[in-house]
């Protein structure tokens, strides 16, 4: 029969023998995903941006590359990542196989537009076919039968298909596509690319999503690249329709009356220090007047401290110091990211998608 003593040894060797017990913790995946700032983090899927290099000196629109030309890499609803192929060939080497790379080639991907009602697009494909297909340029009637080049002509009346009477430039100079992560970018450049199917989606009376235009591009290299994101890095990045207002949950926003975290009275008394000893806060007028609206958000924060507020700090660092590394290094762009009580309330604010400037 059993007693104390051999449970007490049973629970001894189960200890020894199975350190995790029956179920493993998340050790593992935070050691992966959080350590040093999130450095392993998975990429997400919506945060990248495209950038289209038209040569500007092939498309006859004035008013589209003035004004719509940047509208382009803003449009792109799904975008495939560059695409790489190694054809092999195998050799028996005294009965062993032996692979050896024969030929290498860039495998085409495709794209996909909104097909938006200003017709941006739409104006970007005429352009492009017109620079390479003549019959864009032609009226109707040079498909009528009596444009037939006439019995004996050498000439004729109008061009057709890939006569281009000489021309030699290529529309996109390089598509530019980069992925972007903690306010990093990795990009892909094509170069030379070509468009090699065009399709403007179709329509349908009993459907009630979007319509889409679809591009397949082909192209001669891939050149990559990465750096900071910041305004217009990458090219033109940032540069339209964004949203330059601080978000309400950082310090220059408003900030929230807490000690660590973002937003907290530390983040906003790290961000003035780097400001003052960086230059920026004496740069110019609008850096001066951003630090001091730090200066003030972080004052009325550390007003709003309450010994309720900073006992379940403490207690939540205690139960866990890995919060700690998730309070201290922040990750802008991931949806959902949860932030310490406010002042003592009860809700708990939870973060939209930030911008990838940081603002």
């Amino acid at each position: 029969m059993a007693n104390k003593f051999t449970r007490f040894l049973t629970g001894v060797g189960d200890g020894l023998l199975r350190p995790k017990g029956g179920l493993a913790d998340w050790r593992h995946a935070s050691r992966l995903f959080l350590d040093n700032s999130y450095r392993l983090a998975p990429r997400t899927k919506f945060l990248y941006y495209v950038r289209f290099e038209i040569d500007k000196t092939i498309s006859t629109s004035p008013m589209f590359n003035n004004k719509h030309a940047d509208e382009i890499g803003y449009l792109i609803k799904t975008t495939d990542l560059p695409k790489f192929k190694f054809e092999t060939v195998t050799k028996n080497q005294y009965n062993r196989k032996k692979i050896y790379y024969k030929n290498f080639g860039y495998d085409s991907i495709n794209m996909a537009f909104h097909d938006d009602s200003a017709g941006v697009i739409n104006a970007m494909w005429a352009l492009y076919m017109g620079s390479y297909i003549q019959d864009r340029h032609n009226p109707e009637r040079a498909f009528y039968k009596t444009a037939l080049r006439p019995e004996g002509s050498v000439v004729d009346s109008y061009r057709y298909g890939l006569d281009r009477a000489g021309r030699s430039t290529d529309f996109f100079k390089s598509i530019s596509i980069y992925t972007m992560s903690r306010r990093r970018f990795l990009g892909y450049t094509l170069i030379n690319p070509k468009v090699t199917n065009w399709s403007h989606g179709n329509m349908d009376y009993t459907a009630n999503d979007f319509n889409e235009n679809t591009m397949t591009i082909e192209y001669e290299s891939v050149i990559y690249s990465s750096g900071n994101v910041s305004r217009n890095t990458p090219k033109g990045f940032a540069n339209l329709y964004y949203d330059n207002v601080p978000s309400p949950l950082t310090v220059a926003g408003g900030g929230v009356s807490t000690v660590l975290g973002e937003g907290g009275v530390l983040d906003g008394l790290q961000q003035i220090f780097g400001d003052v000893t960086s230059g920026e806060a004496f740069g110019s007028v609008g850096g001066f007047l951003g630090t001091a609206i730090k200066a003030i958000n972080t004052a009325k924060n550390f007003r709003g401290l309450t010994k309720d507020g900073i006992r379940q700090e403490a207690i939540n660092i205690l139960s866990n110091p890995t919060t700690i590394r998730g309070t201290i290094n922040t990750v802008g762009g991931v949806v959902g990211a949860a932030f310490p009580k406010n002042s003592g309330n009860t809700t708990t604010t939870t973060a939209s998608q930030r911008n990838l400037l940081g603002d």
